[in-house]
């Protein structure tokens, strides 16, 4: 399989330079890469997309440096069929309006099948996650999440939501996974409730899985959680109501630490969660996520295959202060 190795190093270096160019050409090298590709015209149209993005917010694409892990390559029933799994760890470099560099990165998981004609390897089918939908999500059903009434207790106390804390577990994990928790599938919700968590806001209402906010973490493969501690939309309703979360009305107003939900199809429920790490020359947050994971990467993602004219952003800033019921 050494050529085939080969041939996916030579699509990689490809992808890499198109980012730049933005030129179906850059593919030129691979055997069978013709321009009408399904996913050259896929890389090229990501491509545009990044440098619009760039471009509306003030931002010149400088440099793009890539790295790759193969994750699996096994011959298929045929013997010239192979399919890979890829890795992909992405990092654009930038100058902002101030003239300061700054660097967004992001991790993409890549699924293909490569077919060999003579001497050629030629990439017949490709797919890549996409920011808050990976190859196996979940079910719809789990966002119809009603939250349940907190249950009354004179015995209140209030929390310190550690905002230094909460964006350095961001920065820390964003492309990578704590062990003392499962990785996900979809895992965008389950990565900002540990950065919740890791910045002082208590779980509750254990073993009750339509209720409360709580991961067993005693046995992280066991899979016993509540729905607000992976699904987007459940967890916009435990923030804006038991956490005493306010919704602002532009992103400026935000502050470190504080989490912004999209709703991609302008339905009224949220499908993918950020937390605010940073803060670009014009105010602007930059965010983490997983999933697709990302670092510093603008908030409103207009270069993601998830976005769509019809996205709607929540934008949400958690108090200093969380008041809760204390457990018993």
């Amino acid at each position: 399989m050494d050529s085939c190795i080969e041939a996916l190093r030579q699509y990689f270096d490809a992808r890499s330079r198109v980012w730049l160019t933005r030129d179906a050409e850059s593919f030129a090298a691979l055997k069978g890469a013709a321009a009408n590709e399904p996913w050259v015209k896929r890389s090229v149209h990501l491509a545009e997309r990044k440098h619009r993005a760039y471009q509306a917010q003030g931002k010149q694409l400088l440099r793009v440096h890539t790295q790759i892990e193969i994750r699996e390559l096994v011959q298929g029933k045929e013997p010239n069929l192979v399919h890979a799994r890829a890795t992909e760890r992405l990092c654009w470099t930038y100058e902002d309006r101030r003239n300061v560099v700054e660097v967004e990165c992001r991790t993409i998981e890549h699924r293909q099948l490569w077919q060999r004609a003579g001497h050629t390897w030629r990439l017949v089918q490709a797919e890549e996650t996409t920011d808050g939908k990976s190859f196996d999500s979940f079910p719809e059903t789990r966002g119809n999440y009603v939250l349940p009434r907190l249950p009354r207790d004179r015995n209140r106390r209030q929390d310190v939501y550690d905002r230094v804390r909460a964006t350095r577990y961001a920065d820390v994990w964003w492309d990578s996974t704590n062990p003392r928790y499962p990785r996900l599938e979809d895992d965008c919700t389950n990565f900002i409730s540990q950065c919740l968590h890791a910045g002082g806001i208590p779980m509750w209402g254990q073993p009750d899985v339509s209720g409360g906010w709580w991961i067993d973490t005693n046995d992280p493969q066991t899979g016993r959680w509540s729905y607000s501690w992976t699904t987007s939309n459940a967890l916009f309703r435990i923030v804006t109501s038991a956490l005493g979360g306010q919704i602002v009305a532009t992103a400026s107003d935000l502050k470190m630490g504080d989490l912004i939900f999209y709703d991609w199809t302008g339905s009224g429920a949220y499908h993918h969660t950020t937390i605010v790490t940073e803060f670009d020359a014009a105010g602007e947050p930059l965010v983490n996520a997983h999933t697709d994971d990302s670092f510093h990467r603008p908030y409103l993602y207009y270069d993601s295959r998830a976005y769509t004219p019809n996205t709607r952003y929540a934008f949400v800033h958690l108090p200093d202060q969380v008041t809760l019921v204390k457990q018993s």
